[in-house]
């Protein structure tokens, strides 16, 4: 509170102590005119706006000396432009045209984001469907049943997720169930065992 009004007393000793010694200032108090503003008639003629552009532009030429003898320009006239007939009634797109207009929004969408890989290529949707149905419970079968993980030289916490779950999105849980062991999801050593959590 001191602080502030320590502040505000120094602005206005500023303020003031500026007003004062500002110049001109002894000048202005002095004048008891100098608040009028005196309006004189000593401005230059102002002439008159010519409303018609071809009467201007002979003034104009007149003026700078151009002879009348000069020929005028030809000014195009323009038609008026006739509107078209909007079309009454959408067209209907056929399936295949959709289809491909989807796959090029996606492909575009993947890589304005940075996720060039193209459908049925490892990390794409496709290829993790397709991979889902075709390795079936078999492949789950054999890792879910024993419920556990021996880390491999190169693998991480995405990589072994993708590889048994077929999900990259199975890291979380992959992790969650592995706190005991990991303090940081890239505290994997080779050789350390860890335990699958049920999809």
């Amino acid at each position: 509170m001191i602080r502030m009004v320590l502040f505000a007393l120094g602005f206005l000793a500023i303020t003031l102590t500026l007003l004062v010694l500002q110049p001109g200032a002894q000048k202005s108090a002095n004048d008891p005119t100098s608040g009028q503003v005196a309006v004189t008639r000593a401005q230059p003629a102002l002439t008159a706006v010519e409303t018609d552009l071809e009467d201007a532009v002979a003034a104009a030429l007149t003026r700078q000396g151009i002879a009348d003898s000069a020929p005028e320009p030809e000014v195009a006239r323009v038609a008026p432009a006739t509107r078209s007939p909007l079309p009454s009634a959408v067209v209907p797109v056929d399936d295949q045209e959709l289809r491909r207009m989807t796959w090029e929004t996606l492909s575009s969408l993947n890589h304005a984001t940075g996720r060039d890989s193209a459908p049925g290529q490892p990390g794409s949707l496709l290829h993790t469907i397709v991979r889902r149905s075709l390795d079936g419970t078999s492949a789950k079968g054999s890792t879910a049943e024993s419920g556990v993980y021996v880390v491999q030289s190169g693998d991480s916490l995405v990589s072994i997720a993708e590889r048994i779950y077929g999900d990259v999105n199975m890291t979380g849980p992959l992790f969650a169930a592995n706190q005991a062991i990991l303090s940081r999801p890239d505290d994997l050593r080779t050789g350390q065992t860890l335990v699958l959590p049920e999809r």
